[in-house]
């Protein structure tokens, strides 16, 4: 029995792994969209001369003086560029174009692609527009704003703003004003409809494809905060209009490694909706409505944030962000554990010495119950012997076999399950590091020892071609394949001998999972392995 239960929570272990990796292989990244061209703008047609009034007298009168026709606005970009991201904007619809990160690229190659969060996809508005209902689209798409601002170069430390200004067909003012500081990813957005803050409807939208040359940062769909509560809809859920009720913390689109977000200011209560775009498979958008509670105020004003999912950064905002990061059930663990690799790379400057330092203290912390868990083992074995002669002797008879068997658990003081019941107390500790070494893009193009990219299966490390297929070496799979396959020969050999070949199996199929995980999580499960066989060789040492 106590063999049984131990084979159920390695099985149950293996589910839960293969489950969450299922998950963020679910939706495979869609083809990177062409680019989207620049909508030509929609210009306004010139005033008509006025006709010339009859004269009142019959006697000639100067030629009347033709009116000037309505002055067009030039439609022309705004560039503004920080240390951390270059932005551009358009002032057809006072729209988002492009939003690059400076410090984070497609892939490991230096002169790899920025990573564009502005993608809306083809077909589809550029980002930061507003709902409009006098104007043919709907939005204001179509209207060429006046520019207040030219581009902007900020350092550290920096200001700098641009306002847009534009007016319906109807003649309403639309104003759009944009502040930005050179020490951070959020932008200030401050939005006004006929001089009113209330009922403006701002839209984030998204083509909802992966971020990264390998497809690595995959589009997860919706993410906001309501009152403490997390709201996630994958892509593939999100097939009609959903509605977030008021208070949102924040709303936005999020990707493994980054996400884009609004955060309404203080004082206003927005709600929210997401639906997909007309005609698409996998875009959305998302529209946000604040309702602005001085009545003093003229603009709604809202924070947007396109960028990393560094924990430290998202914590900095104070409204609950750094939800945004999918820790699973044990975030409570994962984010501790992800805190104490950002203490230790400020000494040591890589991840993965972090990974194995943290590590050798999880061990060390679990040395105890690991411990516990192999000395009853190692008493089982013994036992194993009269174990078989009892079931040879009362085989036919369940019930006095199973007190047969309870009779000698207690003249040898060993507990059945006192190897898993300690299995079971590290379990958390194992799927909450499991996660935080899973998610975070601290690990994102980071290298150590031959491996380019602790985020990505160590064997496109050393990739070959073989007929025609980008293959690879799994060099840090294979040495953890290896280590399980000792630490389970050294284990004690309890149980039937189908049980037996089943366990020894056990590192096969272990070693096939690893393949495809990140090279940081193998990290892990090697140096955890090779700390388990010292530990279980000192205990063969004394239990002999």
């Amino acid at each position: 029995m106590e063999k049984r239960a131990f084979i159920a929570v390695v099985i149950s272990i293996l589910i839960i792994i293969l489950y969450q990796e299922y998950m963020r292989r679910f939706y495979p990244p869609a083809e990177p969209p062409p680019k989207e061209t620049a909508a030509k703008p929609e210009r306004q047609p010139a005033a008509p001369p006025v006709a010339a009034s009859k004269p009142p007298a019959p006697s000639p009168a100067p030629a009347p003086e033709a009116v000037k026709p309505a002055q067009v606005v030039p439609v022309r970009d705004v560039t503004v560029e920080t240390p951390d991201y270059i932005a551009r904007f358009t002032n057809q619809g006072a729209r988002l174009k492009s939003f690059r990160l400076k410090r984070y690229r497609a892939s490991v190659a230096a002169d790899s692609p920025l990573i564009e969060m502005a993608s809306p996809g083809p077909g589809m508005e550029y980002p930061l527009g507003l709902r409009l209902d006098d104007t043919p689209a709907g939005t204001d798409r179509g209207i060429v704003y006046e520019v207040q601002g030219t581009d902007l170069n900020l350092q550290a430390g920096g200001d700098g703003r641009i306002t847009f200004v534009g007016s319906t067909p109807s003649g309403r003012p639309v104003v759009k004003e944009f502040t930005f500081n050179g020490s951070s990813y959020a932008v200030e957005v401050a939005v006004s409809i006929g001089g009113s803050a209330q009922g403006a409807v701002l839209l984030l939208t998204t083509g909802g494809e992966a971020k990264g040359v390998k497809g690595d940062g995959i589009f997860e769909g919706l993410i906001a905060l309501r009152e403490g509560e997390i709201t996630r809809e994958w892509p593939g859920d999100i097939e009609a209009r959903i509605n977030l009720n008021a208070p949102l913390s924040w709303a936005g689109f999020g990707y493994t490694y980054f996400v884009s977000a609004l955060i309404p200011a203080d004082g206003v209560e927005a709600d929210a909706a997401v639906v997909p775009a007309t005609g698409r498979d996998r875009g959305f958008v998302l529209e946000t409505r604040g309702r602005v509670l001085s009545s003093t105020e003229r603009s709604a004003r809202y924070r947007l944030f396109m960028g990393p999912k560094v924990l430290s950064l998202l914590e900095s905002f104070d409204r609950g962000l750094e939800e945004s990061i999918d820790f699973g059930y044990f975030a409570f663990i994962s984010m501790p554990m992800l805190q104490a690799l950002h203490f230790f790379q400020t000494y040591t400057g890589n991840y993965g010495l972090d990974i194995i330092l943290l590590t050798l203290i999880i061990k060390l912390l679990l040395w105890p119950l690991t411990h516990k868990s192999f000395v009853s083992m190692k008493r089982m074995q013994k036992l194993q012997p009269q174990m078989q002669r009892l079931k040879d002797k009362f085989g036919d008879d369940k019930a006095r076999l199973n007190k047969e068997m309870m009779d000698l658990y207690k003249r040898n003081k060993v507990n059945p399950f006192g190897s898993c019941l300690p299995m079971l107390l590290q379990f958390p500790f194992f799927i909450g590091f499991y996660n935080a070494l899973l998610t975070p893009i601290e690990l994102r193009h980071a290298s150590f020892l031959w491996i380019k990219d602790l985020s990505r299966p160590d064997w496109e490390s050393l990739p070959f071609s073989a007929f025609g297929f980008d293959v690879g070496v799994p060099v840090l799979v294979l040495l953890m394949g290896a280590s399980m396959f000792i630490q389970q020969w050294m284990s004690p050999a309890i149980g039937d001998a189908n049980q037996r070949r089943m366990m020894m199996l056990m590192p096969l199929i272990f070693t096939v999972i690893f393949v495809s995980f990140p090279s940081g999580l193998t990290i892990y499960w090697f140096v955890n392995n090779i700390l388990s066989i010292v530990q279980q060789y000192m205990i063969n040492r004394k239990e002999r």
